[in-house]
């Protein structure tokens, strides 16, 4: 308690010096006293009694504050249980991650919470919302290609050196927008050997693509900014310079009238910064630092996120994805450059409540927050 309330306050203040001598008196100070009264000077049976008077002491004052006091002793063991154990062995080590668990357990016996955080949900999709709302003003209408097999449209790429338009390609199959690597030249955009890969299946069989960061895509009046673009000369011909992938039509809500050949994109209405987790995805490496365990049920896990990309990430939440359980968020990193690594603790129950779900090594990262 004393720990909680002293990080509470800003800077090392005269209030958090005498938090910290009260709580030394009373959980040290008070045992000492009643070894020496008790045994009058004999320096050995004090010591003999200094090695488990303390501990019995405190937890019987545990016991009784839990009783006067449940949902601040509950939030101290929330937030400061391991802490002697982080600051002497790391956020990582088994030790931390135990004591984290103790308190949060008997934390959840003091004062029980129906539910644990926001940071919990059932795993299911984070990429997709609902429709929300449009702007028909810069509603798009394009028309079918020979005879309805084909939406061919008008897109203006724009990188650090300059801005090209050019037919492209709707191609519902393609994750990712493309660019060939002739376009990459001419946009001053960087297409490193070591750059990020993915496999993709085409009708040739299976592609490994290198994958880059385009600054800005323009249909008609709608700016895009920020997209993962896979490098595929293979998707040029004389129709067509690339194919726009789903990545840019989750921007949309897309309409079709087939009997009118026509497709209406209608952009969705935001007042946030474009959340781009599922371009960003792709070109970080997730992994937790340490062993992957769970004590008590529950996981205290510091998930590194390294920035394999060559453009600066800001806000980065990962994701801890259970099978058939929860989903736990992490903490959101500000900001990881092109090469670096970021840290980002996650915390919380490793199962659904009611369940007997082993969760041991069934889980998978993921990031369900990113930004360029």
């Amino acid at each position: 308690m004393a720990r909680a309330a002293a990080v509470g306050r800003t800077g090392f203040t005269s209030s958090a010096i005498w938090i910290w001598l009260i709580a030394l008196v009373i959980t040290l100070g008070v045992p000492f006293a009643i070894a020496v009264w008790k045994h009058q000077g004999d320096a050995r049976r004090i010591s003999l009694t200094m090695a488990w008077l303390p501990m019995l002491w405190n937890v019987g004052g545990l016991a009784i504050a839990m009783q006067i006091m449940p949902d601040i002793m509950a939030s101290a063991l929330r937030g400061q249980g391991a802490w002697i154990a982080e600051d002497q062995f790391g956020e990582s080590h088994s030790a931390t991650r135990v004591m984290s668990a103790l308190g949060h357990n008997v934390a959840d016996v003091a004062s029980p919470r129906p539910d644990e955080d926001m940071t919990q949900s059932r795993g299911g999709s984070l990429l997709f919302t609902d429709v929300g709302e449009v702007d028909h003003g810069k509603a798009l209408s394009v028309p079918f290609a020979e005879e309805g097999t084909a939406i061919l449209m008008d897109v203006t790429l724009r990188g650090p050196g300059t801005e090209l338009q050019m037919p492209y390609l709707f191609d519902t199959g393609a994750s990712y927008t493309t660019i060939s690597s002739s376009t990459a030249r001419k946009l001053g955009i960087d297409v490193p050997d070591d750059a990020p890969t993915l496999t993709f299946n085409t009708a040739s069989g299976p592609r490994e693509s290198r994958m880059v960061h385009l600054p800005v895509l323009q249909l008609g009046q709608v700016h895009i900014p920020g997209l993962l673009v896979s490098v595929c000369d293979a998707c040029v011909n004389e129709r067509t310079e690339g194919l726009l992938g789903l990545n840019v039509m989750r921007e949309f809500f897309v309409q079709m009238d087939y009997k009118n050949k026509r497709m209406q994109l209608l952009p969705r209405i935001t007042n946030t910064r474009p959340n781009r987790a599922y371009d960003i995805e792709p070109v970080v490496e997730l992994k937790v630092e340490g062993a992957a365990e769970v004590w008590l049920g529950r996981v205290r896990w510091t998930v590194l996120v390294r920035n394999r990309g060559t453009a600066p990430l800001a806000g980065v939440v990962p994701v801890v994805k259970f099978t058939d359980g929860p989903t736990l968020r992490g903490a959101p990193i500000e900001a990881i450059a092109p090469g670096q690594v970021g840290r980002s603790l996650v915390e919380g129950k490793a199962s659904l409540e009611g369940t007997k779900t082993d969760t041991k090594g069934h889980y998978t990262l993921g990031l369900v927050e990113a930004y360029w």
